[in-house]
């Protein structure tokens, strides 16, 4: 049983994704071979593939907004490339991504995917500590190459477009056929890489999306032109992680059915060559499906709107001490609701 975490953008809102996180591993041991992230994912996802929690829930609950952002006058701002700077995230980056850190999820061979979106040719990129990626069907896959290369594809995925700089990823790679190619927020693309996940060849998904099930309109007046901006970032966000749960619905559906239908059959009495000969096909893309094991597939997602502002920006500790609780209480209750054999907790 190949387990897979997946945790969508959603900046400050990230701290109920840690809360979620901290309960799966801590309550139920869960332990995740695959780990796929999304702008604020992508700081939790290596954090969580090595359970380190303590350092997890600090990075979520201690820092404000001006700890991490620097924030200017927009008008200032114009000729530059983006609104605001990062440099305090890109330093809380370098404290906790070491390079022992790096040498050590290597070594516990932790396949960690980072996704992100290069303004130049506007793909879909994931880099990826997984020494043999499958080919993307829909995205580019790059080989992280070392601690430096892996600290600046988080930050690439981290950065919010026009609010944050873009990241020249592959800068210092030698050998690299474009350095100075810009990337962003894989958020731009795609909000959580549920696809990803089952390339790797996850059977068991577990999904945590940041945007709420429920939610209400605003009744305020959106009166300058920042205001209109970040709600329309937070518009996108939600249209975005609709469509993204679309594909891979369908294609778990099928497998699922494929696998639901032979065991009717078998039960049935059908001999087993005749229900291999029935699902035969000489199409590889086709005989690729019709082999895969049934996957189970998780959601887990606040029923409400988590606050931190349009698209998270704002980092107040009290605020995301409360997302961080709400998510461990979801986490629970999403167990809870589970019939027997739902999840593998093996």
């Amino acid at each position: 049983m190949n387990k897979a975490l997946i945790i969508s953008g959603g900046g400050s809102k990230g701290a109920f994704a840690v809360g979620v996180i901290k309960d799966l591993v801590t309550t139920y041991q869960l332990n995740f071979d695959t780990v796929v992230g999304t702008s604020t994912g992508s700081l939790i996802a290596p954090l969580a593939a090595m359970q380190q929690l303590n350092t997890l829930e600090h990075l979520y609950t201690s820092f404000t907004t001006d700890d991490l952002i620097e924030k200017y006058n927009i008008g200032a701002r114009l000729n530059q490339s983006s609104l605001f700077t990062a440099n305090g995230l890109g330093a809380r980056v370098k404290e906790i991504y070491t390079d022992d850190f790096y040498a050590s999820l290597i070594n516990a061979g932790k396949k960690i995917y980072l996704t992100s979106t290069c303004l130049q040719s506007q793909e879909l990129v994931v880099f990826t500590t997984d020494p043999n990626p499958a080919a993307g069907g829909y995205y580019t896959v790059q080989k992280i190459q070392n601690a430096d290369h892996f600290r600046r594809a988080i930050m690439a995925s981290a950065s919010q477009p026009v609010f944050m700089p873009p990241v020249q990823v592959n800068k210092n790679i030698t050998g690299s056929a474009n350095p100075d190619y810009q990337f962003v927020d894989g958020g731009v693309r795609e909000y959580a890489g549920m696809g990803i996940a089952l390339d790797a060849g996850a059977t068991e998904l577990f999904t945590i999306l940041l945007s709420a099930k429920n939610s209400v309109p605003d009744n305020v007046q959106y009166t300058n032109l920042f205001s209109i901006l970040l709600q329309t970032v937070d518009i996108f966000i939600t249209d975005v992680s609709t469509n993204d749960l679309y594909g891979p619905k369908q294609f778990i559906s099928f497998i699922n059915y494929i696998n639901e239908a032979r065991q009717s059959m078998k039960s049935a009495g059908v001999p087993e060559q005749a229900i291999k000969n029935y699902f035969s096909n000489q199409n590889p893309a086709y005989k690729n499906l019709l082999d895969r094991s049934s996957i189970k597939w998780h959601i887990i997602q606040p029923d409400h709107p988590l606050g931190g502002g349009p698209g998270g920006l704002e980092f107040d500790p009290a605020e995301m001490k409360n997302m961080l609780a709400t998510g461990a209480i979801t986490a629970a209750a999403y167990v809870a609701s589970l019939k027997p054999g739902d999840v593998d907790w093996a």
